[in-house]
């Protein structure tokens, strides 16, 4: 079974935009996520996720980059429950970084804050469409 998921497409300079979705985290309206297909993993700001059970870093390999940055200090973690329009996620695995300097650009150009990255690892096991004309993120249910 698949749903739609509305999405808001923002201009944040002339030409450059950004795919912009609504979460739910632990079952609480969160916020804001840049769907990111260049991301491999999902990321959430960790100045916003409060409840999370922490992956021990032996059971983890990941390691956070960006494009032109070092590495980035990242914890996996577990969260209760992911929801995104109809489709939830219970225990769902994800990364937390430190996305202050993210907001600071969002907040200059378009006055928004971003809880996190929706990356390719939750678009590809979901087989997302993105449909730009109609501003719709389609996923599959299981």
């Amino acid at each position: 079974m698949k749903i739609e998921v509305p999405f808001e497409i923002i201009e944040l300079e002339h030409n450059s935009f950004h795919l912009l979705i609504k979460c739910q985290i632990n079952y609480t309206q969160f916020g804001d996520l840049v769907i990111d297909t260049g991301a491999s993993k999902t990321v959430f700001d960790l100045n916003f996720v409060n409840e999370y059970k922490v992956i021990p870093k032996e059971d983890s390999e990941i390691q956070s980059r960006g494009l032109g940055e070092g590495s980035i200090d990242t914890e996996i973690v577990r969260i209760e429950n992911f929801q995104l329009g109809e489709l939830a996620v219970n225990n769902f695995t994800c990364a937390l970084i430190d996305l202050t300097n993210i907001n600071e650009m969002y907040h200059q150009y378009c006055q928004r804050k971003i809880c996190g990255l929706l990356g390719s690892d939750f678009l590809l096991s979901h087989k997302a469409i993105i449909n730009y004309e109609t501003e719709i993120l389609q996923l599959e249910l299981f």
